[in-house]
């Protein structure tokens, strides 16, 4: 009956003994793993605060995009010639602008620049 009682001692001493090595060794795990997703939280909310802010900048760089191309086509179109160089770059803004998803009038715009004379004409010339 002895045995019983020392086997019954001993279990429970074994059994403290894992529960005290669970709570050192678990306890620091679960720990990190929650600091971790807290971790993955902030970095993700941090992330989407980036996207919006490229966003509203992104639109910003439309619109002025626009107001730009706006400005040459009015500009050009007056003065009746546009040369190559301004084309290119004006060609360049408009697909930009235009892969920004934006489109509005500026089309009709590229293609009107397009067909300006690269030079102006020589006085006394039509």
């Amino acid at each position: 009956m002895d045995w019983i009682n020392n086997a019954g001692k001993l279990a429970g001493s074994i059994s403290a003994v894992i529960a005290l090595l669970t709570l050192v060794l678990f306890k620091p795990i679960k720990n990190a793993i929650k600091k971790r997703r807290e971790d993955r939280d902030m970095q993700k909310k941090f992330q989407q605060l980036v996207l919006e802010k490229l966003d509203a900048i992104t639109d910003d760089i439309a619109d002025l995009q626009y107001e730009r191309l706006s400005q040459a086509h009015d500009f050009y179109t007056s003065q009746g010639w546009c040369p190559t160089s301004k084309k290119e770059q004006l060609c360049h803004m408009y697909k930009s602008y235009h892969n920004k998803g934006r489109n509005h009038l500026s089309e009709h715009y590229e293609q009107d620049i397009l067909r300006l004379k690269d030079r102006p004409c020589k006085t006394g010339q039509n």
